[in-house]
């Protein structure tokens, strides 16, 4: 046996830590994850949950859960990967030692931390009673129920024609989500008899632009889609507070709000500065080297969006996005098998030249690095095909084809 190798958290960095280490150790290490939950959330099209048409009559929304929520049991199927359902309640890194509530302790020789992070409110009065958060499935049914109750107090009587909706964030969370947003109310305004020019879209960001590490070129196609589809953009203000009922801005405008929605920042796992020893950044992110391990403990790794990784090239942080996670993931599996061999670790590099960002029914915006942009419904298939391949790289061919089938019904209803 050539260890024992934990992995705490089962998103997207944790889970390919896990695949990768299975598929070149096999049952010659013992390979745990825990995770609190029994699914992984496939987070990038929450966006699709929250704005989908309807929750099909089902009062536990089961058929909306299944398009993002992986089950751990499917994905390790005939794997040599034990999977707890279990929430870690201490870290013990001297004892090299985990502990959970209900599942008892488990020792280890390699961690892996993948513990994700968690909507930041940055303490704005008023955010975490009245705004929707946006991180979870839970996040994205909560919005999804909101839409359809506000539609039918419309259609009822039981309220006025006009309806404003405001997103706080210009990330690429947020643009999805707003543009989506726009076109599910055009929809539902349809299938409502309502007036859709009385439904306004607002997006509210920080900085003095949206999706600040994008080219002005592509950002231009992005806000040109956005203002098509009736969204305003209002840069360089921020949210001071917020109500059931309305927002403050810091340009002194007061807007009011039937939904405002949170997409304005992450923050690490708070239960990361409970770790005794493990040295963090003063915004609570984990240090790491360029191998990804964290700094006092050569056995000890991190993936995701907790990790504080700055390129050298560009002087920045990694961005908090799930393709980064999977390279994180990658990265850390291939050095705990190089010191199991007693080789040299290998260094992370960062790529952060590919991305796509879905813009409202079927069309997106994909920058292919050197390959150039491609926007409209061409960088909808491209989206779909990078989902497709990552359902294939963690399920089964089959299950991966089902569960991309089942997504692509669901979700073009909304278009």
């Amino acid at each position: 046996m050539m260890g024992k190798i934990l992995i705490l958290g089962g998103g997207f960095g944790g889970i390919r830590a896990a695949l990768d280490l299975e598929k070149r150790l096999g049952d010659s290490a013992s390979i745990t994850l825990i995770d609190k939950n029994g699914y992984h959330a496939f987070t990038p099209s929450l966006y699709e949950v929250a704005t989908a048409d309807g929750v099909f009559g089902d009062s536990f929304n089961m058929r909306l859960r299944k398009t993002i929520c992986i089950p751990h049991a499917d994905i390790f199927k005939n794997k040599k990967i034990n999977f707890i359902q279990g929430e870690v309640v201490r870290v013990d890194l001297e004892r090299k030692t985990v502990y959970t509530r209900g599942e008892g302790e488990f020792n280890y020789d390699y961690l892996i931390i993948g513990l994700g992070s968690e909507p930041a409110n940055f303490d704005i009065p008023g955010v975490a009673d009245y705004a929707y958060q946006f991180k979870t499935i839970e996040h994205g049914l909560m919005i999804n129920q909101r839409l359809e109750s506000i539609f039918s107090d419309i259609k009822e009587n039981r309220r006025g024609q006009g309806m404003r909706i405001v997103v706080a964030g210009g990330g690429f969370t947020g643009i999805e989500f707003a543009a989506e947003v726009a076109v599910s109310v055009r929809r539902m305004a349809r299938e409502y008899g309502i007036n859709q020019r009385a439904v306004q879209l607002t997006i509210i960001e920080a900085s003095d632009r949206i999706l600040p590490d994008i080219s002005d070129g592509d950002r231009r196609i992005i806000i040109d889609r956005l203002t098509g589809l009736g969204v305003v953009v209002v840069a360089g203000t921020r949210v001071q507070e917020v109500d059931p009922d309305f927002i403050k801005l810091s340009n002194g405008q007061t807007l009011t709000s039937d939904l405002t929605a949170w997409t304005a920042g992450i923050r690490p796992n708070r239960f990361l500065k409970e770790i005794i020893g493990l040295a963090l950044t003063e915004q609570g992110k984990i240090i790491v080297d360029e191998h990804l391990n964290t700094a006092a403990d050569p056995t000890v790794f991190a993936v995701g969006d907790a990790v504080e990784f700055i390129d050298h090239r560009t002087k920045k942080s990694e961005p908090s996005l799930a393709y980064v996670a999977i390279n994180h993931g990658k990265i850390v599996a291939e050095n705990i098998i190089q010191s199991i061999n007693k080789k040299e670790f290998k260094s992370h590099l960062p790529f952060t030249q590919v991305w796509v960002a879905p813009v409202g029914g079927k069309f997106a915006v994909a920058h292919l690095g050197s390959f150039g942009t491609f926007k409209g419904t061409l960088g909808w298939i491209i989206r779909g095909l990078v989902d497709l391949r990552y359902f294939m790289s963690i399920l089964p061919w089959l299950n991966a084809l089902r569960l991309f089938r089942e997504d692509v019904e669901v979700f073009t209803k909304n278009d």
